[in-house]
């Protein structure tokens, strides 16, 4: 195979021991070389990682992400020979009111239709009170619009506060 792509490649990974692991296995797989990993923590359950490598083909390159999406490791940035391929913006969302009870599978349904769910957090003190999820978000940087527009008009149905990420 003769390696001639170089792909630069941000990710954002949750800080638990394997992860780092888990998001190169898929290059590997997929006969990518490693040349650099970067990782520097951010906030406080994400590290932010930057994997230099080489691969054969544009093929390649997509096998690669549709297996860090399977896996769902948050890729936001990809970059061939220095020109960017990818781009992905993650926004964080805090919904606060009976988001249970109102269908939370309908709400994360109705935003993967615009972006992906990538990762969830619920607070419920008891069945009575409010309870409140924190989201991630993938989503195509082209998408941001809509999908502020999608999860205001389901807060607004559901009647849930919400409170957004800052871009």
């Amino acid at each position: 195979m003769v390696i001639k792509m170089k792909i630069d490649m941000q990710l954002a990974l949750k800080d638990v021991p394997g992860s780092l692991l888990r998001a190169l296995e898929p290059i590997s797989s997929h006969g990518g070389n490693i040349v650099s990993v970067l990782h520097s923590r951010g906030e406080k359950e994400r590290v932010e990682v930057k994997v230099t490598f080489k691969i054969a083909d544009q093929e390649s390159l997509d096998l690669i992400r549709k297996e860090m999406e399977k896996r769902r490791i948050q890729v936001s940035n990809i970059s061939v020979e220095g020109k960017r391929y990818y781009s992905k913006k993650i926004l964080s969302f805090i919904l606060v009111g009976h988001v249970i009870d109102t269908d939370v599978r309908d709400t994360i349904d109705r935003i993967n239709e615009v972006g992906l769910v990538s990762d969830i957090d619920v607070v419920m003190p008891s069945p009575e009170q409010k309870s409140s999820v924190m989201m991630s978000v993938e989503v195509d940087n082209g998408k941001l619009e809509r999908l502020n527009s999608t999860v205001e008009k389901v807060c607004k149905e559901k009647d849930l506060l919400l409170i957004s990420s800052i871009e």
